[in-house]
């Protein structure tokens, strides 16, 4: 049925009579079959109302518009349309108050471009759009008008190539800034045509029509906005790459990850831990990193549809239900992946693992030497980077950190504005409870051994006030008694299960 087809805001429903094939008429030139069979293959089981908004003014669009497609001959509209996705039946009515029911079925929007090859533009949906899955993924969230109402979504940002201002170098970037933009007040705004501009200096060739970005380009433009990018190659981190880009993901950051001729973004992985509790370390390591569960990375390929899995396990399988595009990619083709660090994070990821390693078989510091709970059996470590605020913030909803000695000891504990954590638990608990934790300032260097601001094990807890006061090391202890396991940190990561 269709509600109103002539007016500025038509309502598909979708039923025996009505399907998909109805918004070619409704969207007009702005949409084409391509557009249509992406947009389907990603929604048709969820979505049971489409709204046509049409004369949409899209900011990112119309930036393109004024820099690229008005002084073509064959000058494209300079408006969009843009749909509205329903997991309900909804009524015109519904739309002029503040109704529970919209707003609980709402499952975002795609913007229509009059581009081609690829007309779809902004896109945010919310992950429950794709069915029968579970992950956990890197969210930011955005307030949308219909006519007033105000609704709610959250996902992660997704926009597909124009082939003139943005191709996949471009639209990815685009993703990884709107994501943060839209998450964090302290980085801007940046739209797909400004991308080009991040590198203007160090570009090669026109920037309009693009040909692409080198990965070092796309590195520079991030730094230009605020970011400490670190780009890693898999040749220089051979064993190690596919955990380091895990642990970035952990930590809430996602990465652009690179293929020989193609890049995308990866904001969430997809573990499988039924097998926790007999996994065992690989060697020369005595520790299970929590990396060896993730059976996937979950991402965005600009040529596909949100939300796609990259397999882990077994090798070379491809972007599960990609629409367009024929490359096939497995985790393994992966040469390179930017990793966007905040400005005020000086240690990296290896050097934190190194360094924690180091502390935790050393003689003084290690689970051997003071830790008879945790040697019982091979110890999971999961590392990550978070906020000092956003950890204490959660300290209460972590079951006191398993011993009301350690949450008063770190509500007291001043810490940096960063932190990196290494969880520490055991496969019997893993990924529901840790037994404790070392925090360490995400601002020391790593040839700094010992800078850490705490251990936590179940049966002591040290901390170095010394350093938190920004003094001389002063290394406290503090026995525990009674210590039970606690909640794993979940802040960086929202879980979306089936």
């Amino acid at each position: 049925m269709i509600d109103g087809p002539d007016l500025v805001l038509p309502i598909l429903t979708l039923d025996d009579d009505t399907g998909w094939e109805f918004l070619l008429d409704l969207a007009g030139t702005h949409l084409d079959r391509r557009g249509l069979d992406r947009l389907k293959s990603a929604l048709e089981h969820t979505v049971k109302t489409i709204l046509v908004e049409r004369h949409y003014i899209d900011k990112d669009y119309r930036e393109t518009f004024s820099s690229y497609h008005s002084k073509k001959f064959h000058t494209p509209d300079a408006r969009c349309i843009r749909l509205h996705f329903f997991s309900d039946t909804i009524e015109r009515s519904a739309l002029h108050s503040a109704n529970e029911m919209v707003a609980r079925s709402y499952l975002g929007y795609s913007v229509l471009r009059p581009t081609r090859p690829n007309c779809i533009g902004r896109t945010l949906l919310r992950p429950e759009a794709r069915p029968g899955w579970a992950g956990h993924l890197c969210l930011c969230e955005e307030s949308v008008y219909i006519q007033g109402l105000e609704l709610r979504v959250s996902g992660f940002p997704f926009i597909s190539q124009d082939g003139d201002a943005t191709v996949c170098a471009q639209a990815t970037l685009w993703m990884l800034m709107r994501y943060f933009s839209n998450r964090y007040p302290a980085y801007p705004e940046v739209y797909p045509v400004e991308i080009g501009n991040l590198t203007r200096d160090y570009s090669v060739g026109r920037l309009l029509p693009t040909a692409g970005l080198y990965v070092w380009q796309m590195a520079e433009a991030l730094r230009q906005v605020k970011f400490a990018p670190l780009v890693y190659d898999r040749g220089s981190f051979p064993v190690s790459f596919d955990h380091l880009l895990y642990t970035y993901i952990e930590s809430g950051i996602p990465v652009l990850a690179a293929f020989e001729k193609h890049v995308v973004m990866l904001f969430g992985h997809q573990s499988d831990f039924s097998e926790a509790g007999s996994t065992l370390p690989v060697a020369p390591s005595p520790f299970v990193f929590s990396s060896q569960f993730n059976r996937s990375f979950i991402g965005n390929d600009d040529n596909g549809i949100p939300y796609q899995f990259l397999r882990q396990t077994p090798l070379g399988v491809a972007w599960e239900e990609m629409s367009g595009g024929d490359a096939s990619y497995g985790v393994e083709d992966i040469r390179h992946f930017i990793a966007p660090l905040p400005e005020r994070v000086f240690l990296p990821a290896e050097s934190f693992q190194s360094l924690v390693h180091k502390l935790l078989v050393s003689d003084e510091f290690g689970f051997a030497t003071l830790s008879p709970r945790i040697l019982a059996e091979p110890p999971v470590l999961r590392l990550f980077l978070t906020t000092g605020r956003g950890f204490k913030k959660r300290l209460s909803d972590r079951d006191n950190m398993g011993h009301l000695g350690v949450i008063s000891a770190y509500r007291d504990l001043p810490l940096p504005h960063f932190i990196w954590v290494c969880e520490i638990s055991h496969g019997s608990l893993y990924p529901w409870k840790v037994l404790g934790e070392v925090i360490w300032d995400a601002t020391r260097n790593p040839y700094e051994e010992n800078a850490f601001l705490a251990v936590h094990y179940p049966e002591l807890l040290i901390v170095d006030m010394g350093t938190a006061l920004n003094r001389e090391s002063d290394v406290i202890e503090l026995a525990l008694g009674g210590s039970v396991p606690y909640p794993i940190y979940e802040h960086n990561l929202r879980e979306r299960t089936t």
